[in-house]
């Protein structure tokens, strides 16, 4: 009787170990890539990843019992680490009409997480042809110098290159309004004129094929999930806003 129960109770205890050892498997984990940007993702004093994006994957965590490791980094070497295969996908990357999605080195999500508005700052006191930007100093983020028709310094300091529109260093800079407007508010910067380039679909990019695939069913199912709770617009609130006609 008691080799019996013994076998018995070796059984059970195999059985759960399986059991414990089949739900890890399924588990799928994940490297994410985030761009550095303020109310997006960032670093706070304590080392806490703070943001909109930080916590969309955090939710979509939760909700697909998924592991993700997050790294958050400077715009354009958050590009690069999911081009070279250093991460599973970045946050955010817009989509530009008529673009040739056959020559990028990654792919687009299905879903959009939100429309975002790009707009042209300039010096107030330095009018600019909006018609004609080709023929003035107009920089924007350094890893989106390529999405425009016509020539942009890229920078990498988005505080910096407000102020230099402020101080007339350069005539203009574009960007989502999202991070520039908190830095002309904080900075307290009176010749900024505001004024609406174009709205674009905000994607997650990622690695082409199968790869790809799996995690553009990640972001569909869960971001549609999220929709349905009621839980996705709390979530993006820091970045999710219809252009806003203010000025400083």
């Amino acid at each position: 009787m008691g080799v019996n129960l013994h076998t018995i109770l070796m059984g059970f205890v195999i059985s759960l170990v399986l059991i414990s050892h089949d739900a890890l498997a399924q588990t799928k984990s994940y490297k994410a890539s985030l761009a550095n940007m303020p109310q997006s993702a960032e670093e706070d004093k304590n080392g806490n990843l703070t943001g909109a994006y930080v916590e969309l994957i955090k939710a979509l965590d939760r909700l697909t019992k998924s592991q993700t490791q997050i790294d958050v980094v400077p715009f354009k070497r958050s590009v690069r680490n999911l081009v070279m295969g250093n991460a599973d996908y970045h946050i955010p990357l817009i989509e530009v009409p008529g673009e040739d999605l056959e020559k990028l080195p990654y792919a687009f999500s299905t879903a959009t997480l939100f429309q975002v508005s790009f707009v042209l700052y300039t010096n107030k006191n330095s009018p600019v042809e909006v018609g004609d930007l080709g023929k003035y100093s107009i920089g924007t983020d350094l890893a989106h110098t390529s999405f425009f028709p016509f020539p942009t310094e890229g920078l990498s300091c988005l505080s910096c290159a407000i102020q230099m529109v402020d101080a007339g260093r350069i005539d203009g800079f574009i960007f989502a309004q999202n991070e520039i407007d908190p830095f002309i508010r904080d900075l307290g910067l009176k010749n900024i004129k505001r004024q609406l380039y174009k709205n674009f679909d905000v994607k997650v990019i990622l690695p082409k094929g199968k790869k790809g695939q799996e995690i553009d069913a990640y972001f569909t199912n869960g971001i549609k999930a999220l929709k349905e709770r009621g839980e996705y617009n709390e979530l993006l609130a820091p970045v999710l806003a219809p252009y806003i006609e203010w000025q400083p």
